[in-house]
């Protein structure tokens, strides 16, 4: 894929293309990885807690390591780091793969997996999301997310989840080989990225403490009332969304008569949304305005949520989660660029890292939640819960997401990035590193 010559201002740069590429891949491995693993859990137990515990220990690490991770990505370089978690990710599942195979597998493994999956995610996930205002201008940070979620989601969702379910359906361990493989392509491509991506390069000033630097963080985001009021609203949708999901496998295969092999099938029709969001989500919010935007999926999320719990069949499932796929990309749009906006770039690992711990710290929670809701009330049960956590998180939003608040932090952003904007060189063009970023 080709890229404008430098300086121009309407194109996206190749550097962006190369993370681009590396995102897209790996990004087609976890959809492999998503059907495949669920699908062996199932095969090990039907035990709705014990399989509730895989979607939990992949989440916990959200929890308990952000913060700290948040404040090692803001003193190393983020290209190292990027290397460095796809290449344990490929080694782990590679290990599995190997276990798969030689028919050993016992669900306390894929927690082991999971959890270690996890720790190397959020390594990843916070670096990617750092280090794009390197690469990327201001004004085409929308566009640059948009694009990234649309080529994501039609790797992982169109692409790796029926894939996932024929490889799953040929061998077992087949799907997880194909994920390994998929993280030692992403670094490969991600080697050749050129740039200065250690924020701290040529910097005099005295370093503090890792403790001293995250507690930075956590006060940053803590006084920005806005920021704040979108990592708790955050938080509670996730936990929302995920007292269904620790236990889909169980809700599509019992309730809706999903096979292992539809089963893939099915997410993939229910993300058709989250692509259309990808592509059209910077348009979206350009016509309703992000305020709109932000509300409007919150109300959105709370409607499919209690539609499908009312009514699970499966085409109308699957039509319900597209729609909520589109207003989580739309979403997605909307606030990851609005961080790389509003955040200083050298607090920006620890900034992020502090908003996703609220936003993604309660997965494990929800996980469990969801087990023990399915065990006690029923999986439609799961649902009514999950709508009922987006519902405040909607009145959450609703006090200090508004207009003003908006164009406040965006003016006081453009005001700092005119009084001294800090500098990388990225492809030998100097970029600036100005900047800010959801269900991310």
């Amino acid at each position: 894929m080709t890229s404008a010559p430098a300086g121009d201002p309407a194109r996206l740069p190749p550097s962006y293309w190369r993370l681009w590429a590396a995102s897209t891949i790996s990004n087609l491995g976890d959809g492999v990885f998503l059907v495949a693993l669920p699908l062996l859990a199932a095969r090990l137990t039907r035990d709705e807690t014990a399989i509730s515990l895989v979607a939990a220990a992949a989440a916990l690490p959200w929890l308990l390591l952000s913060l700290p991770i948040g404040g090692l990505i803001d003193r190393a370089d983020r290209k190292r780091i990027l290397l460095a978690a796809d290449t344990f990710r490929a080694l782990l599942v590679g290990g599995l793969a190997i276990v798969v195979a030689l028919d050993l597998t016992e669900i306390w493994m894929l927690w082991v997996v999971a959890l270690l999956l996890g720790i190397a995610e959020v390594f990843f996930d916070n670096t990617s999301q750092a280090i794009l205002p390197a690469i990327v201008e201001p004004n085409l940070l929308e566009k640059a997310n948009g694009r990234r979620y649309a080529a994501e989601t039609v790797a992982n969702t169109f692409l790796g989840t029926p894939l996932g379910s024929v490889l799953f359906g040929a061998a077992i361990w087949i799907p997880f080989g194909f994920q390994a493989a998929s993280f030692a392509v992403a670094v490969c491509l991600i080697m050749p990225l050129r740039g200065r991506f250690d924020p701290h390069e040529g910097s005099t000033a005295p370093r503090t403490s890792l403790a001293a630097e995250v507690r930075d963080g956590l006060g940053w985001l803590w006084r920005h009332r806005m920021l704040r009021s979108l990592a708790i609203a955050l938080g509670l949708s996730n936990l929302g969304f995920q007292i269904p999901q620790a236990v889909f496998v169980l809700f599509a295969q019992e309730r809706l008569g999903v096979s292992e092999r539809g089963f893939g099938l099915l997410l993939a029709v229910m993300g058709i949304g989250a692509v259309l969001g990808g592509l059209v989500g910077d348009r979206i919010v350009a016509r309703v305005g992000p305020t709109a935007a932000i509300h409007g999926a919150l109300v959105t999320w709370i409607c499919t949520l209690l539609a499908v719990g009312i009514h699970p069949v499966t085409w109308f499932v699957a039509l319900m989660v597209a729609i909520e796929s589109l207003a989580a990309t739309t979403w997605n749009v909307v606030t990851v660029s609005l961080r790389q906006q509003v955040v200083p770039p050298e607090l920006f690992g620890r900034v992020n890292s502090v908003y996703r711990w609220f936003g993604w710290g309660t997965l494990p929670i929800g996980s469990v939640i969801g087990g023990i809701v399915a065990t006690h009330l029923g999986l439609r049960a799961t649902y009514f819960v999950g709508a009922a956590f987006v519902a405040v998180a909607l009145l959450v939003a609703m006090r200090q997401v508004t207009t003003a608040a908006l164009a406040r932090a965006q003016h006081d952003a453009r005001a700092r990035a005119a009084s001294g904007p800090a500098r990388a060189l990225v492809d030998d063009t100097p970029v600036s590193l100005e900047r800010d970023e959801l269900l991310d």
